[in-house]
């Protein structure tokens, strides 16, 4: 493979804030953040479904992981809170949970962030009394809203390495939203990029590998987002090749995921230097409005082919 520079969108950003680490320079943000994952678990130990649907969003989406690290192979649970909160009703019912959680990251920009835990323990079936050791990882997403935290989607059971993953095409919907977004930037209007995100949209730099230790939030929704455009467009000209290697959809077919593969090419418009990287992004998207928004990109995720 061709030598290519390490330039790419989010390389030409100033530097976000380096995510906070669980215990390590603690903000008023990070407590909050961490009293809801600590409801969210004493609840499954208490058998209170409602302590436990509080640390959740109306809009959260779960997702598998399958226990890979590789987006290729996560699938869509559930596409919201009331889907999350008949599992759990029926979870309770039939099990007894003695668990304990850690908080190995979490990660904040302004009122987006992210966060990890580990769950370890047992589960008691209720009936029989036969026990099942666990021992879960998961990836969490969070927005404030008001003065609260919560979480907008979680990946179940999240790998700490790369497993085989296909390649699995695309839906029609999906591929359409990420062949418009790549022509947006292509034609250089904000506006255009800016129309096909959600209002609260999350950017990530994975800072080329899968664990999420390494990430930074780029992005926290769109007004910042175009803020950067405004100021960064009118000086330059971008040229994608887009490959999308992935996409699933939810049980409703109103929430989706993909990963795509491309090489972005950045000139800028003052001087003849033309800038090239291949990167893997990750993406995830709602249609709960009608028609697909983008809700989270994370580029530069670190994958193999």
């Amino acid at each position: 493979m061709k030598k290519t520079i390490c330039l790419s969108l989010f390389c030409l950003l100033v530097s976000p804030p380096v995510g906070q680490q669980a215990h390590a320079g603690e903000t008023p943000e990070t407590i909050l953040i961490r009293q809801a994952l600590s409801n969210d678990v004493s609840g499954y130990r208490r058998g209170d479904s409602e302590l436990t649907l509080k640390t959740y969003d109306e809009r959260f989406v779960a997702y598998q992981g399958h226990a890979n690290g590789d987006p290729r192979a996560w699938t869509i649970l559930h596409e919201n809170r009331d889907a999350l909160a008949k599992q759990i009703n029926a979870d309770l019912e039939t099990h007894r949970y003695e668990i304990t959680r850690t908080i190995p990251i979490i990660s904040v920009r302004t009122t987006h962030a992210f966060a990890t835990t580990i769950d370890s323990g047992q589960v008691i079936d209720r009936a029989s009394g036969a026990t099942t050791p666990v021992q879960i990882q998961r990836l969490w997403t969070f927005l404030k809203i008001e003065d609260q935290w919560l979480a907008t989607a979680m990946v179940s059971d999240l790998g700490d390495s790369l497993l085989p993953a296909a390649d699995s095409g695309t839906h029609d919907g999906i591929s359409d939203l990420l062949q418009r977004e790549s022509q947006a930037w292509e034609g250089g209007n904000a506006s255009d990029i800016l129309g096909l995100f959600d209002e609260h949209f999350t950017g990530y730099n994975g800072g080329m590998t899968f664990k999420p230790g390494t990430w930074t939030i780029a992005f926290s929704g769109i007004e910042e987002m175009g803020k950067w455009l405004d100021k960064r467009l009118p000086y330059t000209q971008y040229d994608l090749d887009r490959k999308i290697l992935h996409s699933a959809v939810g049980p409703s077919g109103n929430e989706g995921l993909a990963v795509t593969h491309e090489t972005v090419a950045i000139q800028h418009t003052a001087g003849p230097a033309k800038h090239q990287k291949e990167r893997y992004v990750l993406w995830t998207m709602s249609r709960r409005s009608g028609s697909w928004k983008i809700t989270n990109m994370l580029y530069d995720i670190g994958l193999i082919d």
